[in-house]
């Protein structure tokens, strides 16, 4: 399970190929994270922001684009719902839950 994690990661490509070496093949990743916005003028905003977002927000990185990644690390998205993180600035309010499975061919 991640929870608001991979934003802030220093290596994200590298946890998660960790999380996908752990997980047996169809082993299930669930997942909340915030994430790079759809929407390019707030995807603008976070990359502009992203360097003060990081020293307020403790190393979180609002510009990522995490579900592109789960996918990179040899994951496939099998659930996915978007929401905002309500109350929470612009710019780290695209919020992702969902479930990833280990893809059996990258065992």
């Amino acid at each position: 399970m991640s929870t608001l994690v991979l934003c802030t990661v220093s290596d994200q490509p590298r946890a998660l190929r960790e999380l996908h070496r752990v997980l047996r093949p169809g082993g299930r990743l669930l997942f909340i994270e915030h994430v790079r916005s759809e929407e390019p003028r707030l995807a603008r905003w976070q990359d502009r922001l992203n360097g003060l977002q990081q020293r307020i927000g403790h190393g979180c990185n609002c510009n990522r684009s995490t579900l592109e990644a789960i996918g990179a690390a040899g994951f496939s998205v099998t659930r996915l719902e978007r929401d905002v993180l309500a109350k929470a600035p612009p710019i780290v309010r695209p919020l992702v839950a969902g479930v990833a499975e280990r893809n059996e061919a990258s065992a």
